[in-house]
């Protein structure tokens, strides 16, 4: 598995933990980074917070992926394809209409990559569900306030925080950098957060 940076210039937002650091970030689909000045990044909320980036590596490492995609398999199919409709929808409006005008016209298979995805970007492969890793399919839950997994993830105690711990630790040690958020308030988000990923799939 593979520990992938975060790219700050995608950072449309975030959401705060009760101990005021971003526990989610929103991000834009779009990335000025790739091949001709545009990269897809899918991925539209992304962990931050340390220890649920730790406790979903922890269940991916004990084959977590797998088990979910079963889960969903066999008690929420039809929510779950809902659920990618919705991220669809989101990664779309996110987008103004000179980019879709743009990809539409210039760039078709990165527009269909965003508008045909479903979370995460993922697509079934001969039929069968498929579940990007375990860091988005949390954040996207807790973002949101819902997926068709919620009680797989909250057995799984994919909701839980640090109960403070992360939050004693000062902000240089942590290297964190300030997020300025709506209402003039401000959160705070450990800068080049990574999210391993599982089954060749990446979250960006």
């Amino acid at each position: 598995m593979e520990a992938r940076r975060f790219d700050p210039s995608l950072i449309l937002g975030g959401v705060l933990c009760r101990f005021g650091y971003v526990r989610i970030l929103f991000c834009a689909p779009l990335s000025p980074s790739g091949p001709g000045g545009l990269r897809p990044f899918p991925t539209t909320f992304w962990l931050a917070c340390p220890w649920l980036v730790s406790r979903a590596g922890a269940v991916e490492s004990e084959g977590g992926v797998r088990r979910l995609e079963e889960w969903l398999a066999s008690h929420a199919p039809g929510p779950w394809r809902e659920y990618g409709r919705l991220h669809q929808l989101l990664r779309l409006a996110l987008l103004s209409p000179h980019q879709r005008d743009f990809l539409r016209r210039f760039r078709p298979s990165l527009f269909d990559g965003l508008r045909l995805g479903g979370v995460g970007g993922t697509r079934p492969r001969d039929g069968e569900l498929r579940v990007k890793c375990l860091h988005l399919q949390t954040a996207s839950w807790l973002a949101l306030g819902r997926h068709p997994g919620a009680e797989w993830l909250r057995a799984e105690g994919l909701d839980g925080d640090c109960d403070g711990r992360e939050a004693l630790v000062p902000t240089a040690a942590r290297g964190c950098a300030r997020l300025p958020l709506a209402g003039g308030q401000e959160g705070l988000y450990p800068q080049g957060t990574g999210c391993r990923t599982a089954g060749g799939l990446s979250c960006a």
